[in-house]
């Protein structure tokens, strides 16, 4: 791909591709199911090129790297999670609701969403065929062959779709392509997958997908399948040409490819049977496939209807810092249904009589403090909408020369020409109002958008109101709260101990069964990294009901080490063959010290441990009163392992940055963030060798309790 290819594909917005309604209205309707299975939203989202490229993207992003190289696709859609797939569902109903699309262009979707579903089908049966191992690999690459046309009917939908209803040949369409955007649609696709970082030649095979076949002879399985399945799908194809191919390429007689061809017609016609689309052959062999139709449009402006009534998030009562959350979430939500990026929230303070900035989106929540909007009519449009109870805008400050500055400022500040005031009152209580900015050329479909804003304005403010309610209760109920909380996550932990022990006891019979076979030694070994993740989950769900507010409390340091070994036990100790020593000094009084920074020092140095010792070893872990160092009094706790042991060369420097004997998968940081957490508890820290081989680590913390 060239230079210029490139440059035009920067100017094409890449985000938000159209999918096909039908597809969407199940996909949500399967989310809403209390049994639904992954397997059930999988087969659902790739029936759509949209809705299978967003997937793709989101679970091949940084977030979720661990993942990257997986080509299974139902366990991409366990990592991301029913949560996060509701919200992409959502997302793209919204965006389809409010698209420019209509009837003509529906036909033009229905007609990308054809090929790109027979091609996908027609890989995956020509690569079990020819025993090509990831046939749901084969499957993707052909789904998303047709991934660049979405891209320019959404940019261009009135003029592409032009040049796709005269059905014309790739050969001639490409060379349109480029004269209306300076670059074709199978460049685009392979530039959009590449920017996944997939490790596979999905990208490769969408780039050469109308090469011929006689350049292809020496390109990887998956190239050959994604070319020679495009041509496949295509209607007007040329027969004898593509029978000669087929024959080039896998040694595949014709009456093989006329069986795979009326094969592959019945799945998809079983397909578009299922969600209730249309598909009509004409005399010519066009396929003319209508996915736009009044009915499916009114249904999905009632799921938008529900979305605007029923998308708060609902938070658990707690402190400030929830309810600065959820305010956030409220702005998040803003932004899914209608696009609006860019927003301030205000709340009517405890008096009625002024507007003050809480929480924003693209802007700085330092700016947004120093707003204080008196209530008073004819002074702002951000109070004129409180005080009348009514969307007000889109507005131009500077055109509206209001006696107060305040509405030009906030246009300033959101780096927006136009503003739109969105008043937030429940029953008769006035919450607040939500400023948001809009360019000077407002979308097209803002007026479908605003017949909608007063029913999220609604809900957002009842839910505001509720979260607020919740907050203002008093300290003692909320200590109550915790510690509930508390009992409920040690009781959880031991519930989750139990079968972990079970799964680590089959698992070490496994591994000493099929000691032979590294493919099973490779999934027991992401099977015990999971397990090891699940400890971890429980050592944070422990930390519930913990005020981190307050600095330091009275905490027996022997009843944090009791409850992390038995985490230990199931994440760590059993599945690398650890056996611990724990000796604790029963006289040992509680100490005033932060409980989440110690539980994060022994934490760490017994992971430490542990990751020392990847043969299995011990570990001991010990306390003692009553330490004198230089006339004052201190509580030990000691932390061994019978390891290696640390190179001399490396104990000098063990608590700086960036020092691991660990290897390069590791940052060594650590240690260092134990030395930190020590020196805030007033603490000390030191590291030897012990005797009999290995490391032992001394903890010394001040004697403080709490009577004194």
């Amino acid at each position: 791909m060239n230079d210029a290819s490139r440059a035009s594909i920067e100017k094409l917005n890449l985000g938000r591709l159209p999918s096909v309604p039908q597809v969407l209205l199940r996909l949500i309707e399967a989310c809403h199911q209390v049994d639904v299975s992954f397997e059930d939203l999988a087969e659902i989202i790739q029936q759509d090129v949209g809705l299978t490229a967003k997937i793709t993207a989101v679970g091949n992003s940084p977030a979720y790297a661990q993942w990257n190289e997986s080509k299974d696709f139902n366990r991409l859609l366990v990592v991301l999670g029913l949560d996060n797939i509701k919200t992409i569902a959502i997302n793209a109903a919204v965006h389809q609701f409010f698209s420019r699309f209509d009837v003509k262009t529906g036909s033009s979707l229905g007609g990308i969403w054809y090929k790109s579903l027979w091609c996908a089908h027609a890989a995956k049966s020509l690569a079990k065929l020819t025993s090509y191992e990831f046939p749901d690999e084969a499957y993707l690459a052909g789904l998303l062959h047709k991934l660049g046309q979405l891209v320019f009917l959404n940019n261009q939908p009135e003029a592409y779709n032009e040049l796709l209803l005269k059905q014309h040949s790739d050969l001639i369409l490409t060379g349109l392509e480029k004269e209306l955007f300076g670059v074709a649609y199978h460049e685009v696709s392979s530039i959009l997958v590449q920017e996944w970082d997939i490790k596979s030649f999905i990208s490769d095979a969408l780039l050469y997908q109308n090469e011929p076949a006689d350049r292809l002879l020496e390109a990887p399985r998956l190239v050959r399948l994604t070319n020679f399945t495009h041509k496949l799908s295509d209607p007007c194809i040329d027969m004898d040409t593509l029978y000669a191919e087929a024959d080039l390429l896998f040694g595949l007689t014709p009456s093989v490819v006329d069986a795979m061809q009326k094969d592959i017609g019945q799945q998809v016609q079983k397909a578009a049977d299922g969600l209730g689309i249309r598909i009509d052959k004409a005399d010519t062999g066009a396929i003319n496939v209508q996915v736009e139709t009044e009915s499916v449009r009114l249904e999905l402006a009632k799921r938008v209807r529900e979305f605007a009534l029923l998308g708060g998030v609902n938070l658990e009562p707690g402190s400030e810092t929830d309810l600065q959350a959820f305010l956030q979430s409220v702005l998040a939500e803003l932004n899914i249904l209608f696009e609006m990026d860019r927003s301030i929230l205000f709340l009517v303070d405890a008096d009625n009589k002024h507007l003050t900035g809480v929480a924003s989106r693209a802007v700085s929540n330092v700016q947004i403090a120093e707003f204080n909007i008196p209530i008073k009519p004819d002074r702002s449009l951000v109070s004129q909408a409180l005080i009348d109870a009514k969307v007000q805008g889109p507005f131009k400050p500077q055109d509206n020369n209001p006696t107060s500055l305040v509405d030009q400022q906030l246009s300033r500040t959101l780096d927006r020409e136009n503003i739109l005031c969105i008043p937030l009152i429940a029953g008769t209580d006035r919450i607040g109002v939500i400023v948001v900015g809009l360019r000077s050329s407002s979308p097209e479909n803002l007026q479908q958008m605003m017949e909608f804003l007063p029913l999220f304005s609604a809900t957002a403010a009842q839910s505001i109101y509720t979260s607020r309610l919740m907050n203002s209760k008093t300290e003692e109920k909320l200590e109550n709260a915790r510690q509930w909380h508390k009992r409920e996550a040690r009781s959880i932990i031991h519930e989750i101990n139990n079968p972990l022990g079970i799964i680590n006891n089959y698992l070490h019979v496994l591994s000493a069964k099929f000691q032979g076979d590294a493919t099973i030694a490779d999934h027991l070994k992401i099977i015990k990294e999971e397990i090891q993740r699940v400890g971890d989950i429980a050592l944070r769900m422990h930390d519930i009901g913990d005020p981190h507010h307050i600095a330091s409390l009275s905490v027996d340091i022997n009843e944090v080490i009791g409850d992390l070994t038995e985490i230990f036990q199931a994440s760590y100790f059993k599945t690398h063959n650890i056996t611990e020593h724990v000796e604790l000094d029963k006289k040992l009084p509680a100490i005033l010290i932060s409980r989440a920074s110690l539980k994060q020092v022994i934490t760490n140095l017994v992971k430490n441990a542990v990751e020392a010792m990847p043969d299995g070893g011990e570990i001991w872990l010990q306390t003692r009163d009553h330490i004198n160092i230089g006339g004052r009094e201190y509580v030990e706790l000691s932390i061994a392992d019978s390891g290696p042991g640390i190179p001399p060369e490396i104990m000098g420097k063990l608590f700086n940055p960036l020092e691991s004997t660990k290897g390069s998968s590791h940052s060594g940081l650590g240690l260092t963030i134990v030395k930190n957490l020590i020196d805030e508890l007033k603490g000390s820290i030191s590291c030897r060798g012990r005797s009999g081989g290995g490391t032992e680590f001394l903890i010394h913390l001040p004697r403080r309790l709490g009577d004194e």
